[in-house]
């Protein structure tokens, strides 16, 4: 009778996959276990049929059974309720933007440590309008701001916003953030419930930053509200009575949150960057994405060509820590190709050499305007 060229009935005769879609076609409310029945009780012989996985998977690709994305949480450590110690996690959100009097719309990006509760960085974003949010280079240059005053932390929450997490797929790949992040050696952990249940204490920041350094007050230039917001924060971190301590500064009671001992500098960002880190990481994952027309699928904002592939199928794509190459398999779990990863190197992760990187820094303490 032949049989097909590919797909998920590929080693079965023709015959079979037009009687499974006569069977769909002439009963749209029939699953993969209905349809196997119902061939069975026509007499086929148990050999010659597929299974109930097999049958379903042929439904999905002939556009019988809508796609349902396999759900695969990205791999990674339990998120840490509470700190025991220092730096071993800093909550970090970005405040709503709001509009600062001689400065514009300003969108503040703060972290906070979760034991000490010392404020690691309060870092304004100038931005369009109202509806504007930072990206993933200003979360980067506020964390490299953190890190130099404060040292790296152990693990670092934040909610499930697109910069750090593609909030859209259920099989999510990290960003570019995540994976800059555990290459310097940083957990990235992502809060499961809304605040105030978590990420309350950066959360409650926002406020305190606002009415420090903001509500009603009218700046020249952007320099001169950083240099408050910072110098703000030191009042805060050193001298500012906390209900939370008995009326003592976060750094009276904990004088060791100064720093973590575990240092950065720009100029040795390059070096601190472990890719072995990210390799194992992603050797613990499995995505899934769909075919497009063109052969291609897109992971972690990169396009794949997969010549072998069939338009409108399911992929599984893992990644080999050995070889340093993603595996994409079909439907039918079969290995397809293997293909070098993209976009995955410390000068994309970097986004600019360090001589790059020293400029912005200095630019961003010595010019008037936001430099990013």
């Amino acid at each position: 009778m032949g049989r097909p060229v590919k797909g998920a009935l590929s080693t079965f005769s023709a015959e079979i996959g037009e009687r499974i879609k006569y069977l769909r076609g002439h009963n749209e409310g029939w699953g993969a276990i209905s349809i196997l029945v119902e061939l069975q009780l026509e007499g086929y012989p148990p050999q010659d049929l597929p299974s109930a996985d097999t049958i379903h998977r042929f439904l999905v690709e002939k556009g019988y059974i809508k796609y349902r994305e396999p759900r695969e949480p990205l791999p990674g450590k339990p998120r840490i309720k509470r700190s025991s110690y220092c730096h071993q996690k800093w909550e970090m959100d970005a405040k709503g933007t709001v509009a600062v009097k001689g400065v514009g719309f300003q969108a503040l990006i703060d972290i906070k440590d979760d034991f000490s509760r010392k404020y690691c960085m309060a870092f304004p974003i100038e931005v369009a309008n109202s509806n504007t949010q930072p990206s993933t280079r200003h979360y980067k240059w506020a964390l490299r701001l953190a890190f130099i005053e404060s040292g790296m932390p152990k693990n670092l929450q934040v909610d499930k916003d697109s910069v750090f997490i593609e909030n859209s797929s259920k099989s999510p790949f990290p960003s570019k953030l995540h994976l800059w992040l555990l290459a310097l050696g940083i957990d990235l952990h992502f809060i499961d419930k809304p605040p105030p249940d978590q990420n309350n204490i950066v959360e409650r920041s926002h406020l305190t930053i606002f009415n420090q350094a903001l509500k009603g007050i009218c700046y020249p230039d952007w320099h001169a509200l950083f240099d408050n917001i910072n110098y703000r924060r030191k009042v805060l971190n050193e001298n500012y009575p906390s209900r939370t301590f008995n009326k003592k500064a976060p750094l009276q009671v904990y004088p060791q949150a100064a720093h973590s001992k575990r240092p950065y500098a720009i100029r040795k960002e390059k070096q601190l960057l472990d890719m072995s880190k990210i390799y194992r990481f992603l050797g613990r994952g499995k995505w899934h994405r769909k075919v497009a027309q063109n052969k291609c699928v897109h992971l972690g904002g990169q396009r794949y060509y997969i010549r072998q592939a069939i338009p409108g199928n399911i992929l599984t794509i893992t990644f080999s820590s050995r070889t340093k190459q993603l595996i994409f398999y079909d439907v039918n779990e079969l290995e397809l190709i293997r293909m070098n990863i993209k976009g995955i190197s410390k000068e994309a992760l970097m986004e600019g050499t360090t001589r790059e990187l020293t400029k912005i820094y200095e630019q961003i303490y010595q010019a008037s305007n936001f430099s990013l």
